[in-house]
């Protein structure tokens, strides 16, 4: 079993004013490999991802798993047939005839890598988060791609839940535990419905 890595708890305020309480881990490849594996190989029905950054989300969802996940000069590629996607989360050289400078690999790769639990400001729902995601981020901070995991408080098609439901943070709490060795979030929130 792969040892847990160390995890860093912090909270931060968002430019909306929302609060994010962020899990944050050392992105190394082997563990960002691993996870993103998993995700896209066992789990993609349940994510919705792509980039998140001020004035334009990206939300793709993949109804069947990728063709072919590979990795190759630090890029983790996940095949989905008519599309696909690169991520940088390990050394990229580039080739003899165009080697990547130093700088610039840097810059590309995977920098910070956190679990992402967001409220809003004030809180809505009596204090319900409005996400749970992952996020990474590259070599200067700029964010790289966010998987949007299942809320509790939305239904699968994304509209708000009449009552919560707790079971859709089964993803949530199994990348907490078996990818960072984290307790399970237990849910509800106080204030909410069981």
């Amino acid at each position: 079993m792969r040892t847990p890595p160390v995890v860093t708890q912090r909270e931060e305020r968002q430019p909306d004013g929302g609060l994010a309480t962020l899990w944050e881990f050392a992105p190394t490849r082997e563990r960002l490999e691993a996870l993103l594996r998993d995700l896209f190989e066992n789990h993609c029905r349940d994510l919705i991802f792509g980039p998140c950054i001020q004035g334009a989300v990206f939300e793709c969802h993949a109804e069947h798993p990728p063709k072919r996940v590979g990795y190759l000069d630090g890029y983790l590629t996940a095949d989905f047939g008519p599309w696909h996607l690169h991520l940088c989360i390990g050394e990229h050289k580039g080739d003899k005839r165009r080697p990547c400078p130093p700088g610039l690999a840097a810059w590309r790769r995977c920098g910070r890598a956190a679990l992402v639990r967001t409220f809003a400001d004030p809180p809505a729902a009596g204090h319900a988060p409005v996400s749970y995601s992952l996020t990474l981020w590259n070599g200067r901070g700029e964010q790289m791609i966010t998987f949007f995991l299942p809320n509790p408080c939305l239904t699968p098609e994304l509209r708000p839940a009449r009552t919560p439901d707790w079971s859709r943070l089964a993803l949530w709490n199994y990348i907490r535990t078996a990818h960072l060795g984290l307790a399970e979030d237990p849910g509800p929130f106080e204030g909410l419905p069981a």
